[in-house]
């Protein structure tokens, strides 16, 4: 008898069977996907069994070297052949054994029982890509004991050694050159310490003399002269040494300001004249053969000072009694409100050798060993020379022979600026004092403010001394209008510094408060401290050591203005 219920069961079984294998080919297609996902950044992927010596390509592309290996192969679904391929006609001889190695299926296992990858680098024989630099990647999939799968992943990396070689020969030079600026640096101490305890030595030395001898004037006076000059010795290497480090670390600022060629030349003039005479040098400008179609520009008139001086006081300090300096000015064109100047300075000194010249522009250059103690010379000038014209867009050269002498070309790009509509006046002496006048002196160091207070009082003037910012702030408030006629401020100071107390004195209000003039008498030197002094209210910056002329000459302007 026909039961329909047996043909419910027989489809029912086959639809299940059906939806079976649909799932398992869903499972297939998925797990191909995923496959294919890890695979992506390889060349060529493979899923084995190495227990069971099976090898299935998931992924080749054309060029590959696996791909040219596994189509020669024998029997395509066997890894042990294609490990062995890849040993006999793929790998560089200097890694194949090592590769076979690694990579035998028993080696492998044993491997990844414990591990869950291996990443392998090797060489392989140039192919048709170029490419040389392999990483094989294996990744553990599953193991029991009748299997044991992985992906085993290629891809070149030619491009990533390269980068990474790239990146250790910049570890390597970044290693050489920080041994060398340590070297630089011990070197840099070494110097420093030999020449600031020199001048040191000599001027404590002086002070032992004068204290053994109070009685003998002549010779306390003679020694103090000594001591001017060590003591100005040292602030020049002091100098020396903060300007180099501005320079290069590219925090120094070049000022934009109008200079009078003519008159700057006359300021260095008087300067070098003075100081070649002193040495029986004489000083030569030929006038005849020079040309300054523009005598007016812009420029940063303290740096260019300094880069003459620098180059004459070597052509000076280098030359020979009865020797002589010669400098020519040219004029090396004009093109859209840019001229550009070559001053050509020649001296009959000493010379240096070619030796000494490829080095000249280093930090603490000098031609021989014992050049420091004969001409007590800092060794940082023409690297800061070289530093500054670099700044401005020029450039300097030197030829030099021994026992002849030595020429500079120096090159200098300027904007050219036009003449000035008037002079500034300049006050006759008799008219420059500051007796009468109440100064209020801000100052921490104890020692300074004695100093200072003693010589403005040598001037005429009556100065009250405060030793902190707030003290100076105070003082000015709780004295009547007029008080005061000006203010010395130093910038360093505790409790608050000079920078603010500028700004809460200009903020107050009563009437002199906006018009007293507050001078910075601050060891801050260099421009940007200037600026910073300026910005905050104060209408003058003076650089420690101070010069008591130029003290008194600024109270009188500004006393003067107001």
């Amino acid at each position: 008898m026909y039961d329909k219920r047996n043909d419910v069961s027989v489809s029912a079984a086959v639809a299940e069977k059906q939806q079976s294998l649909e799932n398992a080919l869903n499972n297939a297609k998925k797990e191909k996907q995923m496959f294919n996902a890890l695979c992506i950044n390889y060349t060529a992927a493979y899923y084995c069994d190495l227990m069971n010596d099976y090898l299935e390509p998931i992924k080749q592309k054309n060029f590959s070297h696996s791909a040219k290996g596994y189509n020669k192969l024998h029997n395509k679904n066997s890894y042990s052949e294609w490990i062995r391929y890849a040993y006999e006609h793929i790998l560089i001889k200097e890694t194949a054994q090592d590769y076979l190695d690694t990579f035998e299926a028993h080696n492998l296992m044993e491997h990844l029982k414990n591990e869950e990858s291996l990443v392998y680098r090797h060489m392989t024989k140039p192919n048709s890509a170029g490419m040389e630099y392999f990483e094989a990647t294996v990744v553990r999939l599953y193991a029991d004991e009748h299997s044991f799968k992985v992906i085993v992943g290629y891809r070149p990396i030619d491009t990533i050694l390269k980068e990474e070689m790239q990146r250790q020969k910049q570890l390597e030079e970044a290693l050489r050159t920080a041994e060398i600026a340590n070297r630089s640096k011990t070197e840099f101490l070494r110097r420093m310490s030999h020449d600031i305890r020199t001048p040191l030595n000599g001027i404590i030395g002086l002070l032992e003399v004068d204290e053994a001898h109070f009685d003998d004037m002549e010779l306390i006076k003679a020694n103090h002269e000594k001591m001017k000059i060590s003591a100005n010795h040292l602030l020049s290497l002091i100098n020396d040494v903060l300007q180099m480090s501005k320079l290069e670390d590219g925090t120094i600022e070049l000022a934009h300001e109008p200079i009078s060629l003519m008159d700057m030349t006359k300021e260095i003039v008087l300067i070098v004249v003075d100081r070649a005479i002193d040495t029986g040098i004489r000083w030569e400008y030929e006038s005849d053969k020079s040309v300054i179609p523009y005598p007016y520009i812009y420029g940063s008139p303290l740096h260019l000072r300094q880069i003459f001086l620098n180059v004459y006081g070597n052509c000076i300090k280098y030359n020979r009694p009865g020797g002589k300096i010669n400098t020519i000015v040219q004029d090396a064109g004009e093109k859209d409100g840019i001229c550009t100047y070559r001053w050509i300075i020649s001296d009959t000194g000493i010379g240096m050798s070619q030796e000494f010249l490829d080095h000249i522009f280093e930090p603490f250059a000098q031609e021989k060993n014992d050049a420091r103690s004969i001409y007590q010379g800092t060794g940082l000038g023409m690297a800061i020379v070289k530093k500054l014209i670099d700044k401005m867009g020029g450039n300097i050269s030197i030829t030099s022979k021994e026992g002849v002498g030595s020429t500079f070309v120096i090159e200098l790009p300027f904007e050219i600026a036009p003449a000035p509509l008037e002079q500034t006046e300049q006050l006759p002496d008799s008219e420059c004092n500051i007796r009468g006048l109440h100064l209020l002196l801000a100052e921490d160091n104890e020692l300074n403010a004695e100093i200072a207070q003693m010589l403005l009082n040598d001037e005429g003037a009556e100065v009250t001394i405060v030793s902190d910012g707030r003290q100076a702030v105070d003082a000015f408030k709780s004295g009547e209008a007029g008080k005061f006629d000006a203010i010395l401020m130093d910038v360093m100071m505790p409790v608050m510094d000079g920078i603010a107390a500028t700004k809460a004195i200009r903020t107050l209000e009563r009437p002199d408060a906006k018009t007293i003039p507050i001078i910075s008498m601050t060891a801050n030197a260099f421009k940007e401290d200037a600026q910073e002094c300026i910005d905050a209210g104060m209408n003058e910056h003076l650089a420690k050591p101070l010069k008591m002329d130029e003290v008194v000459e600024t109270i009188v302007k500004l006393c003067r203005k107001r």
